[in-house]
């Protein structure tokens, strides 16, 4: 984590003084805030290398930050974990399903946060790499001969933009349903389990509840419109992209 920008947004003066020492400690560029405002303000114009933000907070809440990074092109790919005192499944779907890459309920345990980041950051820092900068050069083991794009009936997954199209209209899709939608079209017909996907998309050591792959399939379908059925669950087991 040499050298890294972190951004940290958090109301709790202990928290922020107690996180900041710790990254500093793994020789991170630490920035932290106690205003949500401020942080975002931070993230536009620095672009760190990852951000770790509270939920709760006085001026903007954690949720909407995430929302307004992952509709941003320029900062999108950011990692985002999300920090809260509230500790229900229905939140942690939620922070998912809105695009944060991560998840973890207070007290924080620090040790658990950096690994977490470092995960995460190496996995992105790994699509990003030049030889191997889309998410269809990593499935290249399991099908060497597949082109810059997918196609399949009326849907088109651009592999080098990162975009993914429905008779020609671009969808609206974070980037967490975009590697889903494309693992799916890369082998359509193929059922992935839950456990699958997760591993797949985040790898083996990633932590986030199989429920989340459920949220992500809703949003997706809803994206899909009329043709949501594209996506086909298959009881007691998993999902495909129908053939």
């Amino acid at each position: 984590m040499k050298d890294a920008t972190i951004t940290i947004i958090d109301d709790e003066k202990d928290i922020l003084e107690l996180l900041k020492y710790n990254f500093e400690k793994e020789r991170a560029n630490t920035h932290t805030f106690s205003s949500g405002y401020a942080g975002l303000e931070f993230i536009k114009k620095n672009k760190p290398d990852a951000v770790i933000c509270d939920w709760m907070l006085e001026d903007i809440d954690g949720i909407e930050i995430c929302k307004i990074v992952k509709k941003d092109r320029a900062l999108e790919n950011i990692p985002f974990i999300m920090l809260t005192a509230r500790s229900d499944e229905i939140d942690a779907v939620t922070a998912l399903e809105l695009g944060a890459d991560d998840f973890l309920s207070k007290p924080v345990r620090i040790k658990e946060l950096i690994s977490r980041v470092k995960k995460i950051m190496k996995h992105r820092s790994n699509v990003q790499k030049p030889k191997k900068n889309t998410i269809n050069d990593a499935l290249k083991e399991e099908d060497p001969k597949e082109e810059h794009s997918i196609n399949f009936k009326n849907l088109m997954v651009d592999t080098e933009k990162y975009k993914v199209y429905i008779d020609n209209h671009e969808l609206d899709l974070t980037y967490s349903e975009f590697k889903l939608i494309h693992l799916l079209a890369n082998k359509p017909g193929k059922v992935f389990t839950r456990n699958q996907i997760i591993e797949k998309l985040n790898g083996f050591d990633y932590i986030v509840t199989e429920r989340s792959i459920d949220v992500q399939i809703v949003g997706l379908r809803k994206k899909l419109g009329k043709y949501k059925d594209y996506l086909e669950t298959v009881r007691g087991v998993g999902y495909r992209l129908g053939d």
